[in-house]
């Protein structure tokens, strides 16, 4: 983990859980999986959760539609955005999710 990511990560929580704001333990990487969690570790890639947040299941798409979201209102292509979501656009209903907020950034 790089330490200076963590240290952003923490410091933006606040101590609390970026979905709930109940007391913050854990540290959730939303792009992960065969050597990405480390190649793609950026303060916008991670978030804290509290171990309810960090335990419910459907989490990882939600998370990860809302971080492709805010790569796009940043202004990325697509191609950029499929790089830096690890080589993968995410879909909902056919179609390529664009238009959600990421609360946590």
């Amino acid at each position: 983990m790089n330490k200076k990511v963590r240290k952003a990560v923490e410091l933006r929580a606040g101590g609390r859980c970026e979905l709930c704001g109940r007391r913050a333990m854990e540290l959730h990487h939303i792009i992960s999986g065969n050597g990405k969690r480390q190649q793609h570790e950026r303060e916008e890639t991670c978030i804290m959760l509290c171990d309810c947040c960090h335990d419910h299941t459907r989490l990882g798409d939600t998370l990860k539609h809302k971080l492709q979201s805010y790569y796009f209102q940043q202004g990325y292509s697509e191609d950029e955005v499929r790089k830096l979501m690890g080589g993968k656009l995410y879909l909902r209903d056919g179609e390529i999710v664009k238009g959600e907020t990421a609360e946590w950034l």
